[in-house]
């Protein structure tokens, strides 16, 4: 276990509710690889702010690396509408690109 998710587990432990460092969790296992893991938190993430467009992103890569197309679709989809809807143009073309990975 890397010493950020380490870090980061203590903080959630610390603070449960506190929803960056979930977030931050999830980008920690995302980055060593651990992508069921970041699924999990990013999960809880986007249940409790439904509007977190950087989460479903993050969410939809994990979901690319373990080949699960069609979740990975449905969050990029999320993504490309709340991208839309806050005028992100880059977070948009990325998923948009993204996206052409699921077929």
């Amino acid at each position: 276990m890397s010493d950020r998710i380490s870090f980061f587990l203590k903080r959630l432990e610390e603070s449960e509710g506190n929803i960056l460092n979930r977030f931050s969790l999830a980008q920690a296992y995302f980055e060593s690889g651990d992508y069921d893991h970041s699924i999990k938190h990013l999960s809880i993430c986007v249940t409790e702010r439904k509007d977190w467009m950087f989460a479903f992103l993050l969410m939809a890569k994990a979901f690319l690396a373990l080949e699960k197309f069609e979740d990975a679709r449905n969050a990029l989809e999320k993504t490309i509408f709340l991208a839309k809807d806050q005028g992100h143009e880059d977070p948009e073309e990325e998923a948009k690109e993204l996206l052409q990975e699921c077929s």
